[in-house]
């Protein structure tokens, strides 16, 4: 069949094109990489962004309104949240000298803080925290957006600005300099619980309980063990927070690839982060693991936890969490497994995890409309009995009703989308691996968890098939790599799906994630090619399209590849 033409416009959102959507179309390697760089010329052009990226939209539109009714000066921008904690974060963040490049240091009487009070409905008041700092030190301060995940959503700046006639400028003012500590600033409203808070929880728990590998400990789950946050990295974030309370002493040990926002947080955290990146079947990962362990033993420390994602992003390697688990109960340290990319249809990783942490926003909504994250605590876990009270005390609603109130009806066709997007990602990646084979391919390889040598550490836990969800799988992210840096761009510039950075949406979406989003980080991706994420790769989300479709335009794009090669070898 001909391929399909993808007629969507730069920097629009994949269809059907809505307010609110969180993805956008880039098509061409150089435009991902101009993204990454802040290019002024493509981002004017931006119609829909990743939320998290920045403030846009409607979040944009308010934040020029509270602007201009604070009287801040034109070489001024703002950032919006709902948690007060955002001033203190600002301070810490915008004035660490080993993580921000000089430039962006922002002088601490230079960084502003206000708080306004908008009456959405007439039962509801939000309070709004604003961070206000010169443009020239943006990235000194955008990174607490963008690297914690709790701004404002644009469902919220949306109905924030049908009522701004009624806004209310607190009498509050204060700088960097002052003491912003929680005490010391107007007391927040929040956003209220709903029922469809706790209709998302209860959905959460019955994924979790759905085919579990360990029944018992399941059974055990109620809708008071998952907290649920605005995005998947503002679940993070607050973790973190909560594990390094408890456990201030060791660093954060993380295993493999992780998706770059959690490297940066791990790394800036205070105690620091101990990276192992190779961790894949033929590496010395657990000999070095348990090296490093028994030294930090020795020392009288312990790490604070341990990160891992399940399998991993972008590269699809699965750690060997049985293993980890018994390490871990010998030495005494908590494992945080991030499911997102198996997700919870597919793999059950309670069993060896104390808390499991999921971007909602991926496959679980799988629309590509609103964001999410949770948190779900086992009640088995040893570390239960700390870390649940301290969130239970320390939880302040951060995510607006109405995104909780859509992405619990888009997950209500969650398995039946994961069927699909199981079979297609595998259809994908086994055409992909087939061609790997051949000689005369430019495809090197391809990174899905059956065809790595980490698939039975994936396997282990792996669902058992339910009437409901006969065949669990793999998942419906992958990657592929390319014997050169040309050849990849050649294929990726005549791949005719979606390109963007996002995942486990309703259409097929690929992306240069190493060359694009760490290629303009000075070391990173020769570090990155250390364990198996090199810049020679695009990662690729597969969609709900129909299975033909989706082969005959993977086809095409290799043909290209191919044909580039070959003229290559001519020459």
């Amino acid at each position: 069949m001909p391929v399909k033409v993808i007629t969507t416009e730069l920097g629009h959102s994949l269809p059907p094109e809505k307010p609110h959507n969180i993805t956008f179309h880039i098509p061409g390697w150089e435009t991902a990489k101009a993204l990454r760089r802040g290019d002024p010329e493509l981002l004017s052009k931006l119609s829909s962004i990743y939320p998290r990226f920045g403030p846009w939209c409607e979040v944009r539109q308010l934040s020029t309104a509270l602007h201009k009714a604070l009287s801040l000066p034109e070489t001024y921008g703002l950032i919006l949240f709902v948690h007060p904690d955002s001033f203190t974060t600002a301070q810490r963040y915008s004035s660490d000298a080993k993580w921000r490049k000089p430039e962006h240091l922002v002088p601490p009487s230079d960084l502003w803080f206000r708080v306004v009070e908008i009456p959405i409905s007439s039962a509801e008041k939000v309070r709004l925290y604003i961070t206000a700092f010169p443009q020239k030190h943006a990235p000194g301060v955008v990174g607490t957006w963008q690297n914690y995940g709790c701004g404002i959503s644009s469902r919220l700046a949306a109905a924030c600005l049908s009522h701004l006639d009624s806004l209310t400028i607190l009498p509050f003012t204060a700088t960097g300099l002052d003491d912003v500590s929680l005490p010391n600033v107007p007391e927040p409203t929040y956003l209220p619980l709903t029922e469809s808070h706790s209709g998302l929880k209860s959905r959460i728990v019955e994924l979790a309980q759905r085919s579990a590998l360990d029944k018992e400990k399941a059974s055990l789950l109620t809708p008071e063990n998952v907290f649920l946050y605005p995005t998947g990295m503002a679940a993070v974030w607050r973790l973190h927070n909560a594990l390094i309370t408890l456990r201030p002493q060791g660093e954060i040990v993380v295993l493999g690839s992780v998706f770059h926002n959690s490297y940066h947080l791990f790394e800036e955290s205070p105690n620091g982060m101990k990276h192992f990146g190779k961790c894949d079947a033929k590496s010395d990962l657990f000999d070095e693991l348990e090296a490093y362990l028994e030294g930090e033993k020795q020392k009288g420390t312990r790490p604070a936890y341990c990160f891992a994602e399940f399998p991993s992003n972008p590269i699809l390697v699965s750690v060997d969490l049985v293993r980890l688990r018994k390490l871990a109960d010998k030495y005494d340290f908590p494992i945080i497994i991030d499911d997102t990319i198996g997700s919870f249809a597919n793999i059950d990783v309670l069993p060896v995890a104390d808390v499991v942490v999921t971007s909602i926003t991926k496959s679980l909504s799988g629309y590509a409309n609103c964001m999410g994250g949770s948190l779900l605590l086992p009640p088995s876990s040893p570390l239960f009995p700390s870390l649940s009270p301290l969130l239970t005390t320390t939880f302040r609603n951060e995510y607006f009703p109405p995104d909780a109130s859509l992405l619990l009806s888009n997950s209500a066709s969650y398995l039946t989308r994961s069927a699909t997007l199981n079979a297609n990602a595998h259809s994908v990646a086994s055409y992909l691996h087939s061609e790997a084979q051949n000689p005369s391919s430019p495809v090197k390889a391809v990174l899905y968890p059956p065809f790595l040598d980490t698939k039975p550490n994936y396997d282990a836990l792996m669902r058992a098939p339910t009437p409901e969800f006969p065949r669990p799988g793999y998942g419906c992210l992958l990657a592929v790599d390319f014997e050169s840096l040309d050849l990849a761009k050649t294929f990726y510039d005549n791949l005719a799906v979606y390109h963007g950075p996002h995942l486990g949406a309703h259409l097929t979406l690929a992306f240069p994630f190493n060359d694009a989003i760490w290629g303009v980080e000075p070391g990173a991706a020769e570090y990155l090619k250390t364990f198996g994420a090199n810049p020679e790769q695009v990662r690729i989300s597969v969609g709900l399209e129909s299975e033909e479709e989706l082969l005959d335009t993977f086809k095409y794009a290799v043909e290209k590849a191919t044909e580039k090669k070959r003229l290559e070898a001519q020459n």
